[in-house]
């Protein structure tokens, strides 16, 4: 079987086969790893009858790379101590346990990995950290690491992210009809996945406002994420070039940096929604050309900010 399916590949589809990570595996008696997780079927009994289950972990590899990540990131905090380093400490852990978090025991690893971590995140952090608590969490990550208890940090009034934190994910309703390869099958997958901008997505995770309150900083990822990557106006999809994050209600009315109250847009609608010259504004409008709905809510944003309806 695993040579018919190698010529097809080859001959058919004409691609490449990596001798070492293509095989045949008996998942009953030894482990198989694939893009850094490691499956393994383990017998289960129950009244009616006996079945096997796969259980899956993170390679060794994988929890290798991902301490070696960790390190630089704590390294990076202790040569310089800033909300920008520990922000992306703490960007590093997420990533981490999102991708992994379909393995059945990912809490078991990333417990590991944060035994691993301790002694280094106590003798290079210990005397820049402070205690925190969960309220010191910016509501966001409260609502992520909610139910967790452990001992927690901060570091510039950040806390920093407890490691093992994360639980299996269960992947349901899969519909074997999704498919790249055929027409009904990539418009399912166009239909579900509602992409963002990996790129975009990328900068403005990486990103960081020294300017700005913590607060501010993780809701507009929230709300990026909420908005599949699009102006909350036109709904064009944003480049990392473009995308502005406008306080609905002004920021120096109310200092409010809540999730509620911000909201993205194109840079270009973003002027719009603050310009009081008409000539400007007049060419602008042109340049856009926005429909009756996207002027209607431009002007609902311009009316929050105190401006005249256009």
């Amino acid at each position: 079987m695993h040579y018919a399916v190698k010529d097809f590949l080859q001959t058919r589809l004409r691609l490449e086969i990596s001798e070492e990570k293509s095989k045949v595996v008996n998942l009953k008696k030894n482990s198989s790893e694939f893009l850094g997780f490691r499956l393994k079927a383990h017998l289960k009994r129950t009244k009616r009858r006996t079945l096997y289950v796969v259980r899956s972990h993170m390679t060794k590899k994988a929890i290798e790379n991902a301490q070696t990540k960790l390190k630089q990131s704590v390294k990076a905090i202790q040569k310089h101590q800033s909300v920008e380093n520990v922000w992306q400490f703490n960007m590093v852990i997420m990533g981490i346990q999102n991708y992994y978090s379909a393995a059945s025991h990912i809490t078991k690893d990333l417990n590991e990995l944060s035994n691993r971590l301790n002694k280094v995140l106590n003798n290079r952090l210990k005397e820049m950290r402070t205690e925190a608590t969960f309220q010191n969490f910016t509501k966001s990550l409260q609502k992520r690491y909610n139910g967790y208890e452990c001992k927690l940090y901060k570091i510039k009034e950040m806390v920093l992210v407890p490691i093992h934190a994360q639980r299996c994910k269960v992947n349901l309703n899969f519909s074997q009809t999704i498919c790249n390869y055929t027409t009904v099958g990539r418009e399912k997958v166009h239909q579900s996945l509602r992409a963002i901008n990996k790129q975009t997505f990328t900068y403005v995770m990486k990103q960081f406002i020294p300017s700005r309150s913590i607060e501010y900083n993780d809701n507009r990822i929230s709300r990026f994420i909420a908005q599949y990557g699009k102006c909350a106006v036109t709904g064009i999809e944003l480049s990392p070039n473009d995308w502005h994050c406008h306080h609905k209600t002004p920021y120096h009315l109310t200092k409010d940096d809540s999730y509620g109250n911000l909201t993205i847009l194109h840079e270009s609608v973003h002027r719009l929604i603050h310009m009081k010259n008409h000539e400007k504004i007049e060419v602008l409008l042109n340049a856009l050309k926005l429909d009756t709905k996207q002027l209607q809510k431009l002007n609902k944003l311009r009316v929050q900010c105190l401006n005249e309806t256009i």
